[in-house]
């Protein structure tokens, strides 16, 4: 059995997500990156480290959306989230989205193959469900 979610120290590993290019980005009330069978949903604000700037992005109230465009075809290098709630993306490209908990709301989603899921609860309690057992 694959380790898709696994448990670290200080928090959750996304190893699978590893080599994995963005194909798919779309902007509703949240933004929904996808590779293939997996994605990540942001559903509050996040900052975007690029280009030796920081970009505050958001799809609602929309915020920067021309520079979240230039993820798509961004390859994955390490999808982590903190015990505290921050979910951190690090791009092979040097390029880092960080996503804060929300005190009000879910700030962010990870799905592997739509049947594991790693997920901030308001205040930044980080749960992880799925049909598998997660190993630690």
């Amino acid at each position: 059995m694959s380790r898709e979610i696994i448990r670290v120290d200080d928090g959750w590993r996304v190893p699978t997500f590893r080599g994995l290019g963005v194909s798919e980005l779309a902007i509703s009330r949240e933004l929904r990156l996808r590779f293939g069978s997996h994605q990540i949903e942001l559903h509050s604000w996040s900052e975007l480290a690029a280009d030796e700037q920081t970009y505050r992005l958001a799809a609602w109230p929309q915020t920067n959306l021309g520079k979240a465009t230039e993820l798509l075809g961004q390859v994955i290098a390490e999808v982590s989230a903190s015990d505290q709630g921050v979910l951190r993306i690090l791009f092979a490209s040097g390029w880092c989205l960080t996503v804060p908990p929300d005190d009000e709301r879910s700030a962010w989603g990870v799905s592997v193959r739509f049947h594991e899921f790693l997920h901030v609860r308001p205040g930044g309690e980080v749960r992880v469900s799925g049909p598998r057992e997660i190993r630690t």
